[in-house]
């Protein structure tokens, strides 16, 4: 896997990297006047001061970063939670449909009986049977109608009473529905205002990074045009040539030490917390929905699956389900939108099928802090073959370890249970 092994090289180069006033050769032209050296000599003190701040500015930057993944985990925790409540009510609606339209059906089956049976109770209170005290002398119509009073009424109001049944679970039954729908319009707003603070999150932790960068490039920009400007000041004395060069030497191991401290940082920053290896029965799902193939399994082109498909609900918010660095994040071959984590002691993680991923090259994310969306209808993987009619968005998700693809099972709580929570 060549490509692998390239895309494990690859390394987001530190935007805040160092920068050093290269001093620049003794000009041997007449000299200056003492203002204006002094002037570049000040502007020179105060550019390293600068750089001071900066570094300063990014430990904070860093100490931000870690502080918005907290949160966005937390948000990431509540769209999951508000998609599982969605789904949910909305099989609780459908199961309330599907027993509305079958009462639905009953009754109009029987609304040609129901209505002439209400039709002769009605008659009967409005016509009863002659009784002796009426009609003495009609002894035996009196009987007679009295017998089909007795036998026809209990009858008519066992229907009518069946009827009323009925009537009222229809009620009930969209009185529910209605109540379900207020439910689900409240998770669709709850969730659709999670993700606007989500995307918000995001932005703001790309634009820390972004900021502290803007910074540095400015500065570095401002000491090469001091240097320019001391290089065509005439004729540098000797003596302030020797000051010099000890004033550089200072500089450079003072920027040796500054830039050993920054990666020391990063490195801390972008080492996982707890060894992968150890996390085994520990680990969520990276997104909510239904396990279609697990390893093993018929890939549909005649190999085995070497990693697990899970189909999602539209535009469904995936998490990475561990800590560690993103190594590659964009489009790559078959695998479309793809995702490669570093989880570390060898180990990756990849993801694919995703519309859109929101981690970037380089960039270090904690277990479940949101990384991508699925998109709305069928993934562009191409990787599980025609066996697999699914016309919901697909994730595919795949454990390496040392290059080799391994059972990603036993990692997960629960082990080989369903991706719901």
């Amino acid at each position: 896997m060549n490509i692998l092994r390239g895309l494990r090289s690859t390394r987001l180069v530190a935007t805040a990297a160092l920068c050093l006033i290269v001093p620049h050769a003794i000009a041997q032209t007449p000299l200056p006047q003492e203002s204006e050296l002094g002037t570049v000599q000040q502007e020179i003190t105060s550019s390293a001061a600068s750089l001071e701040k900066i570094k300063s500015d990014i430990a904070n930057a860093i100490k931000e970063q870690g502080l918005i993944s907290d949160r966005l985990i937390s948000i990431a925790k509540t769209i999951q939670s508000q998609e599982t409540a969605i789904t949910a009510a909305e099989e609780r609606i459908l199961k309330l449909r599907k027993e509305e339209i079958i009462l639905r059906a009953d009754l109009a089956e029987k609304q040609e009986v129901l209505s002439e049976l209400l039709a002769g109770l009605q008659t009967l209170e409005q016509n009863p049977p002659p009784a002796l005290v009426v009609e003495p002398n009609d002894v035996l119509a009196a009987l007679r109608g009295a017998m089909m009073f007795g036998t026809l009424v209990p009858e008519l109001r066992i229907e009518a009473d069946i009827l009323a049944k009925k009537l009222s679970r229809l009620n009930r039954i969209r009185e529910a529905v209605e109540k379900e729908k207020s439910v689900l319009s409240a998770s669709v707003t709850n969730l659709k205002t999670a993700q606007i603070d989500l995307d918000q999150l995001i932005a703001q932790k790309k634009q820390l990074v972004f900021d502290s960068s803007g910074k540095l490039d400015s500065e570095k920009r401002r000491a090469a045009e001091l240097a320019e400007r001391a290089k065509t000041l005439k004729q540098l004395v000797a003596d302030l040539a020797a000051a010099r060069l000890r004033r550089e030497a200072i500089k450079t191991r003072e920027a040796l030490a500054l830039e050993a401290e920054k990666k020391r940082q990063e490195e801390f920053l972008l080492r996982p917390s707890v060894a992968f290896s150890s996390t085994q029965g520990r680990l969520d799902y990276p997104v909510q929905g239904q396990i279609l193939r697990r390893f093993g399994q018929n890939d549909g082109l005649g190999s085995e699956l070497r990693g697990l498909a899970v189909a999602t609900r539209a535009q469904a918010q995936v998490i990475s389900p561990a800590d560690g660095k993103v190594e590659f994040a964009g489009p790559f071959r078959s695998y479309g939108q793809l995702l490669i984590l570093d989880a570390g002691e060898g180990y990756l993680v990849l993801m694919a099928g995703m519309k859109e991923i929101s981690a970037d090259i380089g960039q270090s994310v904690r277990a479940g802090e949101p990384v991508g969306i699925m998109g709305k209808g069928p993934s562009s993987v191409t990787l599980l073959g025609d066996q697999i009619q699914e016309a919901r968005p697909v994730l595919y998700v795949e454990f390496r370890k040392n290059g080799e693809a391994i059972d990603s099972a036993p990692w997960w709580i629960g082990g080989t249970k369903e991706a719901f929570k």
